[in-house]
């Protein structure tokens, strides 16, 4: 079993889709959360009207860029495109029977209220990528579609996005070793789903993990909240960064994640005032696609700002960046980051949209960095 483990390990880091929960203990080290895909970003439910029909829908497109420094072994990704949904689900008793386990449903019927139902989050991801290919010692290898999706419930600000169910799939082809010596060392082909179902209170979780031509595993972490930061599941860190607040480039984070397959990690959260790319001509132009994308989706303003010398400039897109990085092991200080949208005046400004994100490829391969194409 510990050899399973080791390889979920691997696919899990390689995937880097990660996300957050809270906990309810004035003790701990609690995330500040808002609602920040809201006009009220204050309001700490889940609005009614916020459903499928108006569904937050966004469009990235994917590429494989950075330096690789791994001199045994090469990987070449295709442009592939990463697409997300997030809404709020009226959800009623018939509905928790597929997302919540029976020996832990009760206190989900209970919450249901006198109307017979309650609002869930809903999110979904799906990266698509067309091929990708492990090249070395002058030999290479090509696989076709690669595809991980993913979907999950949570519950709303005001219960500190506590999950309640999510699922992956994965089947594409990832980096295996470090320092491979032939070409059939370099790649793992991953064919699997993780499926995780939380008690109420987050304090439990059990997940089955499924591998093509395996029995599947299936076990229970209890004791979630017993630790000292907000805990987190790895499918909707894209929703968890947008709604931190109060964090700045002089502060950081330490949260909690669960991902399936490993035990419950810490990372570390901190806001930066990076541009969206080291060359500055190429973050230049990214921004200016991005502000004209966020202003036919109605979601920038164009005008003037005052220099404070009697002057004037164009108002450009204010961004800000996240990085988050793992705290301890092998893979200790990898990190990803992502780049929001800010809106509101200076001092009071919130994360509207994930504009970029940026995923490290394991084994020092280069990176993969999602920008937003599409809205809607």
């Amino acid at each position: 079993m510990k050899k399973k483990l080791t390889i979920i390990s691997s696919v899990a880091l390689a995937c880097a889709l990660f996300t957050a929960v809270g906990c309810a203990a004035n003790s701990k080290n609690l995330a500040s959360l808002s609602s920040n895909w809201y006009y009220d970003t204050g309001y700490r439910n889940i609005q009614p009207t916020f459903t499928e029909d108006n569904a937050q829908k966004y469009t990235y497109k994917v590429t494989h860029g950075g330096i690789s420094s791994n001199n045994y072994y090469s990987v070449d990704f295709e442009d592939g495109t990463y697409k997300t949904e997030f809404y709020g689900r009226k959800i009623s008793r018939d509905d928790l029977t597929p997302i919540t386990l029976e020996k832990w449903r009760e206190p989900y019927i209970d919450s249901l209220g006198s109307e017979g139902y309650m609002y869930l989050y809903y999110y979904s991801a799906e990266l698509n990528i067309p091929s990708v290919t492990f090249s070395c010692g002058g030999r290479e290898k090509t696989f076709g579609e690669q595809t991980v999706t993913s979907e999950c419930y949570f519950l709303s600000v005001q219960d500190y996005l506590r999950p309640v169910y999510s699922m992956r799939t994965i089947d594409r082809a990832l980096p295996a070793e470090i320092q491979p010596t032939t070409l059939e060392q370099c790649y793992y082909e991953a064919n699997m789903s993780l499926e995780s179902f939380y008690s109420l209170d987050g304090n439990e979780v059990s997940t089955t993990i499924s591998e093509s031509g395996k029995v599947p595993y299936e076990y229970d972490v209890s004791g979630l909240n017993d630790g000292m930061n907000s805990v987190f599941d790895s499918t909707y860190l894209d929703i968890v960064m947008r709604a931190m607040r109060g964090l700045t480039s002089s502060s950081g984070l330490t949260i909690s994640l669960y991902t399936p397959g490993l035990e419950l990690r810490d990372y570390t959260v901190a806001f930066e005032n990076k541009p969206l790319d080291d060359n500055a001509d190429i973050a230049a132009a990214e921004l200016a696609q991005l502000q004209k994308l966020l202003r036919d989706g109605g979601m920038f303003t164009e005008g003037t700002v005052d220099n404070g010398d009697g002057t004037e400039s164009p108002k450009t897109l204010k961004t800000a960046s996240a990085k988050v990085s793992y705290n301890g092991g092998s893979f200790s200080g990898v990190s990803q980051t992502y780049w929001f949208a800010m809106s509101g005046e200076s001092g009071n400004e919130t994360r509207t949209t994930m504009i970029k994100y940026s995923e490290p490829i394991t084994y020092n391969l280069g990176k993969l960095d999602y920008v937003l194409t599409s809205i809607g």
